[in-house]
């Protein structure tokens, strides 16, 4: 299975396969990944505006890598044969980053 990590508006979980987003919790990962997941998605519902990107230069940065952390954190736990690739799609619009 191919799953994508990428934020969305409003969902929590921020992970994907080819019919859309996952469920809760799918794939199963550690307590602590899954935490560090929610955190990511929880910062971008929060912190991320539709029309102005991110509040700065640093939070845009700072969350992209995170971002990339979390794709090496996840590609460890998933079962063999499994992949993922980031869909970081965030850009900061006040600084065309």
């Amino acid at each position: 299975m191919r799953y994508r990590l990428m934020n969305e508006y409003s969902l929590d979980w921020p992970l994907w396969h080819d019919d859309g987003p996952c469920d809760a919790g799918t794939p199963s990962f550690t307590p602590r990944l899954e935490r560090e997941i929610l955190e990511w998605a929880r910062d971008f519902n929060e912190n991320y505006g539709i029309e102005t990107g991110w509040p700065t230069e640093e939070a845009a940065r700072s969350h992209e890598r995170q971002g990339r952390r979390l794709l090496l954190l996840v590609e460890r736990e998933l079962p063999e044969g499994d992949d993922v690739v980031l869909g970081y799609w965030e850009t900061n619009k006040r600084k065309g980053l």
